[in-house]
């Protein structure tokens, strides 16, 4: 079992490797919505908890967006609103993360949830899943996913508040967001988030490498 667990690792770590070299500014992301799951995981009831498999869940946060890598730079970074074509193209990334990941012995399950991060409660999502058929490590990362995408720049928007980020939530839970994991994740002291993106934030200045090996 340990030898399995310590291939996993080594398999994303070196699937991590290739992202950080040809899509840095997604594998910091990733790494952003790594701490803040973490965070979450620890604010979560004991009973959800048990329900997860912790390592698993850090790898679905950590390799959210891997499918991106396979997206034209002109739409990942389009300031403006996309084209229905283009997007289609950026839909299609959670289908490639999860056929990047199913193939891998250990990540079968985090395939669905980076799948399905992008489904909404009310069923308007990309699958059109709805409520409870969207698996609960997917609900997870679609708030974290989503509060990192607020308060983190890009290269088309400024950065916005915690509290912003916040209020975003407030206002999708229910129809976009799971409204008693929004009520969860919003009651972590802001200073957990903001130290978390902060430590994003340094990594992305001070380094191209941002795998949190020491931590691991």
């Amino acid at each position: 079992m340990r030898a399995n667990a310590e291939a996993t690792f080594d398999i994303t770590k070196s699937i991590f490797a290739v992202l950080e070299y040809k899509r840095p500014e997604i594998s910091f992301c990733g790494v952003h919505v790594l701490f803040l799951t973490e965070n979450f995981y620890e604010r979560l009831p004991f009973g959800v908890r048990l329900r997860i498999d912790y390592d698993q869940l850090r790898y679905g946060a950590l390799l959210h967006d891997i499918g991106k890598i396979a997206l034209p730079e002109e739409i990942l970074n389009k300031a403006g609103k996309l084209e229905p074509e283009e997007m289609e193209i950026m839909r299609s990334h959670t289908d490639i993360s999860a056929r990047m990941l199913a193939v891998i012995p250990g990540l079968e399950p985090v395939s669905k949830w980076i799948q399905y991060h992008h489904e909404r409660m009310d069923g308007k999502g990309y699958y059109k899943l709805k409520g409870n058929e969207i698996p609960l490590e997917a609900r997870l990362i679609a708030i974290t996913d989503a509060y990192s995408s607020i308060v983190m720049p890009s290269a088309f928007k400024p950065s916005r508040t915690h509290e912003d980020a916040i209020s975003v939530l407030r206002m999708g839970a229910g129809e976009q967001f799971d409204p008693e994991l929004v009520e969860l994740f919003c009651q972590l002291p802001s200073r957990n988030l903001n130290e978390a993106t902060e430590r994003a934030m340094n990594m992305m200045k001070t380094t191209k490498k941002c795998f949190p090996r020491e931590e691991w």
